[in-house]
């Protein structure tokens, strides 16, 4: 990624803040992503409207359920303008078809029902992976926490509600003089055209929904790979390095200075004016006059006409009556029993996918022979490596000019250090992971030159700003101190 062309700030965020960069950026583009909704939605529903036999609680269902083929042309977009790159017309049928590729089969069958949709799809749709590595990407992301699932529960929310609003908003513009919409028909009766116009006010509801949710995850994406990648550092750095002045003009800065101090020490002083103390006793005497001037304290008394009688109570208005009001009881009660069911479905759902992972791990287990070998920190290891011979080959790596290698060295023999300590370290973590994990399990004595050791090393990593060899001499003569300190894994010789 251009990380140099991005249009917000890269810092680590919270899901929280996350959300509400989502939710910003769908206001700033809400107009063009609308319209590119539509653009994409439009031409299926008429599709599907004759194939469904004018039903509109089935033409309703299959709009729905094909959400993710509007959604990707909303990703696409959103990804391209946040790099300052602005689709043109022209470009918008790449856009729409960007929701009809083989990738989509999985969201549109036994993914549809996700909740973590809006914040997976880039893995696809942005980094092209398939198959195990898309597996294990996404694996990768989840391991935050459930601001994506709840991001997924709050849009359906809002849906209903912009629906209901969008109903009660007909039911009430409609003068009482004329026929107006029955609420209870609207959500009952497919026969009637009070069901059709419940159907288009939703249909308008989850299309102003949608920016706001695909935003929202794909900044939620765009959060976690800063969190995993370190983006805002490597941005940092670079612009760090970019901006660094060189030495011949830092040497003629400092000659200026020198010259125009000089110049200026030569100047005859002016006279010093004193400081002259205020009277508090006259300030005082200053703010009672004050409070005591007519603009601060005057009582005025007003007598004016009123009626000797009691108004009439007003009648109430026409349109409420018990027989509306109970329709309205009605609608409100299928929309809560609609809800309940939505929110019962997902949870079941949810705690199926749960047990099969958990039982499957257990399967998985039971089939497996035990395993004798090492743990996963020590299996990506060198089988080679020697804790008592690590400065000896650092110091080699330094002779041989090779800072970057005696840097992965210490820090590989670090990981294995923590997890003699009793640390467990998955596999794949990142640095920043290890350096949390060890920060929340150890004390500060147990960590030892760790965290100086990873800020070098992400240093090194994504601003290629390497080290020096004292500095490099001074994290290894802390590193042997630390390591005499503790106990440390059994190395393999």
């Amino acid at each position: 990624m251009e990380l140099d062309r991005i249009q917000v700030a890269l810092r680590p965020r919270t899901s929280w803040e996350g959300l509400d960069l989502g939710f910003a950026l769908a206001r700033h583009w809400f107009w063009p992503l609308w319209g590119l909704w539509w653009a994409s939605a439009l031409p299926l529903a008429l599709l599907l409207l004759p194939l469904t036999g004018l039903r509109p609680d089935i033409w309703l269902l299959l709009l729905w359920w094909m959400k993710p083929l509007y959604e990707a042309p909303l990703l696409a977009w959103s990804s391209r303008a946040l790099f300052g790159r602005v689709p043109v017309r022209g470009e918008v049928p790449g856009l729409l078809r960007a929701g009809w590729r083989r990738w989509m089969i999985p969201l549109l069958l036994w993914r549809r029902l996700g909740p973590r949709r809006a914040f997976l799809m880039p893995v696809a749709l942005l980094e092209g992976l398939s198959g195990r590595e898309a597996r294990q990407r996404k694996r990768l992301l989840n391991a935050g926490d459930a601001a994506p699932t709840w991001l997924t529960l709050v849009a359906y929310h809002f849906e209903l509600v912009l629906w209901g609003s969008v109903l009660f908003g007909v039911f009430l513009a409609v003068p009482s003089e004329l026929p107006r919409l029955d609420l209870a028909e609207a959500v009952t009766d497919r026969e009637s055209w009070a069901y059709w116009i419940s159907v288009l006010a939703y249909l308008l509801a989850f299309s102003c929904i949608a920016p706001f949710y695909v935003c929202a995850g794909f900044a939620l994406y765009l959060n976690r790979r800063t969190e995993l990648e370190a983006w805002d550092l490597e941005l940092a750095f670079r612009k760090g390095s970019a901006s660094r002045p060189s030495r011949a003009s830092l040497v003629r800065s400092a000659g200026v200075g020198l010259i125009a101090l000089a110049l200026l020490s030569a100047l005859p002083a002016g006279p010093a004016e004193s400081a002259v103390l205020e009277d508090p006793d006259a300030a005082q005497r200053l703010i009672q006059e004050v409070l005591e001037s007519p603009d601060f304290g005057e009582e005025r008394e007003i007598w004016t006409w009123g009626p000797i009688e009691k108004p009439d109570p007003e009648p109430e208005p026409p349109w409420i009556s018990s027989e509306r009001l109970e329709a309205i009881a009605v609608l409100m009660g299928h929309v809560l029993r609609a809800a309940l069911m939505t929110l019962a479905l997902m949870a079941l759902i949810l705690l199926a996918a749960r047990i099969l992972r958990d039982r499957r791990g257990g399967w998985l287990r039971r089939l497996s022979p035990p395993s004798a070998g090492p743990s996963p920190v020590r299996a990506a290891l060198p089988p080679d490596l020697d804790l008592g011979r690590v400065p000896e080959r650092v110091r080699a790596h330094l002779a041989e000019d090779d800072p970057r290698a005696a840097l992965a060295l210490l820090y590989r023999a670090s990981l294995r250090h923590l997890a003699g300590l009793g640390l467990s370290i998955p596999e794949g973590a990142t640095e920043r992971e290890c350096l949390a994990l060890a920060t929340r399990s150890l004390s500060v004595q147990s960590l030892g030159p760790v965290p100086r050791l990873v800020r070098e090393w992400q240093a090194l990593a994504y601003a290629h700003a390497g080290p020096t060899p004292g500095s490099v001499e001074r994290l290894l003569d802390d590193w042997c101190r630390w390591i005499q300190s503790g106990p440390a894994v059994g190395e393999t010789r």
